[in-house]
């Protein structure tokens, strides 16, 4: 068990270890305790401090990278929309170009994206005008002229 007559290596291998359980209990939480495993892995490599000093840098480092890193790396982690969570609200405020006239109550085309679309509005819009999308039914989106 010479292994374990290396502080440093012990320490390392506990970060390893609470870096692997992260993958299997979730929420984002172990990982912080992994990386104060290894700062205080490297702190005895370097400085061989006391037992004592060991557990605490190991709790600050713990609990100081939990409180500045966990939002921010769950907010990574995470794909929220600014817009909301509709996919349909993607499309809601933007401009888009009239590639085929609109008449008023009949449907035209617009171009958004780099794709056309069937387009109807309230108003007449002609070809190349910019309109704003004010909603999307299915294939089809609402506009009207800017």
């Amino acid at each position: 068990m010479e292994i374990l007559s290396n502080v440093a290596l012990v320490w390392f291998i506990a970060g390893v270890v609470l870096l692997l359980l992260e993958f299997v209990i979730p929420g984002v939480f172990i990982l912080f305790f992994g990386l104060g495993a290894w700062v205080t892995a490297l702190c005895v490599y370097l400085f061989e401090p006391s037992l004592g000093i060991q557990f605490v840098i190991f709790s600050v480092t713990s609990i100081i990278s939990l409180i500045l890193l966990r939002k921010l790396i769950l907010n990574r982690m995470t794909m929220k929309t600014v817009r909301g969570s509709d996919p349909d609200e993607e499309f809601i405020g933007y401009s888009a170009y009239c590639i085929a006239e609109i008449d008023e109550g009949l449907n035209g085309k617009v171009e958004f994206k780099g794709t056309s679309w069937s387009a109807a509005s309230t108003a007449n819009v002609k070809e190349g005008q910019k309109v704003t999308i004010k909603s999307k039914e299915g294939l089809q989106l609402n506009v009207e002229p800017e």
